[in-house]
């Protein structure tokens, strides 16, 4: 009896030392993972400053993120872009900014919650919750053609918005794919790489390159890695490009292909070398 007595005490102190324990690591790894998501790649201070430097394009910062305009007002259409995971809004300031400048379009670039794309589109399938590209084009209702686009993480979750949503015209991917299929879509998409990514999985990429529209436009730029999309640092191994040549490379494409969509109203009126191969 004595024997027994003693056990389970023993038995019953472990135990709570035991769970003592797992609320103890369950706390840091619910500590360590808000400090994680709550510190996101950012812009350089430089970036932005040459893009608000510039009399061509307003920038704003409002609650959606930052809003980007051809400074004279006259948007002909708007672009909601989600940033990569983890990435903050302004570090697309500067690689976005020639989108208004040289496109003549509102670009509109939203903060998301943790800075993860996949949260607001889980989110807004749910009636708590509205989409932050919903947000966005209601917020400027003269523009009345929207396109979506997403870099990374950001640019898949763009696609699953734009198979959702009749109301959107096209899909712009930077370094990303669809993960749904959006082939017999009437949607205008581009999608670009860059050939020195190594972060996107290039097997995944090229496995879903059947999911987009006959007419997709798809291109691979020399000298470009992952963060060369926008204007942070960290994420993968540095080029040998500056950023500046990346962007340049990046708008030559991107530019022309949204205007000739917009100017012809149609992915199927653009032909095959509508800009230079890159």
């Amino acid at each position: 009896m004595g024997r027994s007595g003693g056990y389970w005490p023993r038995i019953r102190s472990q135990l709570k030392r035991l769970f003592v324990w797992i609320v103890v690591v369950a706390i840091v790894i619910l500590v360590g993972g808000l400090v994680y998501f709550s510190t996101p790649y950012e812009g350089t201070a430089a970036s932005l400053d040459a893009v608000e430097a510039d009399d061509r394009v307003t920038v704003d910062r409002t609650d959606l993120g930052y809003a980007l305009q051809p400074a004279d007002g006259t948007s002909e259409a708007g672009v909601v872009f989600y940033p990569g995971g983890r990435v903050h809004p302004n570090a697309y300031v500067g690689s976005l900014a020639a989108l208004p400048r040289e496109g003549n379009v509102t670009v509109v670039v939203p903060k998301l919650p943790l800075d993860l794309a996949i949260l607001d589109y889980a989110f807004g399938r749910t009636p708590l919750w509205t989409h932050a590209a919903d947000r966005a084009m209601s917020s400027y209702p003269d523009i009345d053609r929207w396109y979506v686009g997403g870099h990374s993480l950001g640019g898949s979750m763009a696609c699953r918005y734009a198979a959702d949503e009749s109301d959107v015209e096209g899909l712009v991917l930077y370094a990303s794919y669809c993960d749904v299929d959006i082939s017999d879509s009437d949607l205008a998409v581009l999608s670009v790489s860059g050939s020195a990514d190594t972060v996107l999985n290039r097997a995944a990429y090229e496995r879903n390159l059947d999911n987009l529209p006959a007419a997709a436009q798809v291109r691979t730029l020399d000298g470009l890695n992952h963060t060369q999309f926008a204007s942070y640092r960290g994420h993968d191994e540095p080029s040998g490009t500056s950023y500046e040549l990346a962007h340049e490379r990046l708008n030559e494409v991107v530019v022309p292909w949204l205007r000739s969509v917009i100017d012809s109203g149609s992915p199927a009126l653009l032909g095959s070398n509508w800009v230079p191969a890159n």
